[in-house]
C-alpha cells in the first residue's frame, strides 16, 4: 500500500500541468490580504534531485519540465517556472536542471506571513524527507498520517480561506472513492474552500475509465461551481498518457488563462498528432 514514490515521476508532464494551476492558483490567493491555509493530503518528499536512481530510471521530466526549463513567456507557465529556478539556485545549480519540486515545496515557498500550511505523508522515507526538505515551524506542519483522514481535522482551518490539493497515488482501486468522499466530507465542513483533485488519464485495462467515473461521481456532489481540465500529450502512450485537475470552486481567471495557454503548452509537451486538452466550467 505504500510502495508508491512520487520520485519515479517527478517533473513529468503531469507535474508540469499540475504545478502550473497550483500555482496560478496561489497567486490569485495573493490579490488578497487575508490569510489562507494550504492543505495537501499526499505531500510526497517534497523535492526530488532529478539524478537519483528513482528519478533516473523513468526520466520522465525529459518529456515534461525539461522540455521547458529554464525559460518560457507563456503566462501559465512562466510563474512556475520561476519557483523551479529558485529551487535550483539555492542548490547551486544557477542554470542547470538538476532538482524538482513537490506541491508541498512549490505551495510553500509561497506562503506570506500570514498564511498557515499542513502537509500529510504517509510513507516513512518519503515523510522524513519531506520534514528535511520544508522549513516546518508554526506557520507549516508536517503531518505523518493519512490524507484522506488528517484533513477532517484541518477542515474548517483556522483561516477564512483555504486552498486543498488531493492528489493520491490512485494505486489501489478504493482511492477512486476515498476522492469522493473526501470531496463530499470537505465541502460539508468548508463550503468555500478551493478543492484541487489532480487524477491520472490511464490506457491500462484494470484501471481504464476509472478516473472519468470518479469526475462524473465529484460532478454530482454538493459543489456549486467546478472547473474540469485535462491535458494528454499521446493517446498511443501506454500507461498514463494524460492528467487531469477537478478544481471545485476555481478562480474566475483560470478557464480563459487555460484556453489562452494551453493551446501553447501543448505544442511544447505534444508527442503526437492525437495530444490534446480540453477545460470544462459548469456552475450549477
Amino acid at each position: 500500500m505504500l510502495s508508491y514514490r512520487h520520485a519515479f515521476h517527478a517533473g513529468n508532464h503531469a507535474d508540469v500541468l499540475k504545478h502550473s494551476v497550483l500555482v496560478a492558483i496561489a497567486k490569485y490567493f495573493h490579490k488578497k490580504q487575508s490569510a489562507y491555509t494550504y492543505i495537501d493530503t499526499h505531500s510526497g518528499a517534497g523535492v526530488y534531485k532529478l539524478s537519483d536512481d528513482l528519478a533516473n530510471k523513468t526520466q520522465e521530466y525529459k518529456t515534461g519540465i525539461a522540455r521547458l526549463y529554464p525559460n518560457s513567456d507563456l503566462a501559465l507557465i512562466s510563474p512556475y517556472l520561476e519557483q523551479v529556478r529558485v529551487l535550483n539556485a539555492a542548490q547551486g545549480e544557477e542554470k542547470n536542471l538538476q532538482f524538482y519540486p513537490g506541491s508541498p515545496w512549490f505551495m510553500t515557498e509561497l506562503l506570506r506571513e500570514q498564511d498557515q500550511a499542513h502537509l500529510f505523508e504517509l510513507h516513512p522515507q518519503d515523510h522524513a524527507l519531506l520534514e528535511q526538505n520544508m522549513n516546518t515551524g508554526k506557520q507549516l506542519k508536517v503531518h505523518m498520517e493519512d490524507g484522506f483522514s488528517g484533513i477532517k481535522a484541518v477542515l474548517p482551518p483556522q483561516t477564512k480561506r483555504a486552498f486543498i490539493v488531493i492528489d493520491p497515488p490512485y494505486e489501489q482501486a478504493n482511492e477512486y472513492k476515498k476522492v469522493v468522499n473526501a470531496i463530499e466530507q470537505g465541502i460539508k465542513r468548508f463550503a468555500v474552500g478551493v478543492f484541487a483533485v489532480w487524477y491520472p488519464l490511464l490506457n491500462r485495462n484494470d484501471k481504464q475509465g476509472m478516473s472519468e467515473t470518479m469526475v462524473d461521481e465529484l460532478a454530482k456532489t454538493d459543489i456549486t461551481k467546478y472547473l474540469d481540465v485535462r491535458l494528454w500529450t499521446s493517446k498511443q502512450t501506454q500507461g498514463m498518457y494524460g492528467s487531469g485537475l477537478f478544481i471545485v470552486n476555481p478562480p474566475y481567471i483560470l478557464q480563459d488563462l487555460l484556453n489562452q495557454e494551453l493551446p501553447k503548452l501543448l505544442e511544447v509537451l505534444g508527442l503526437d498528432e492525437t495530444a490534446g486538452f480540453s477545460v470544462d466550467y459548469v456552475e450549477k
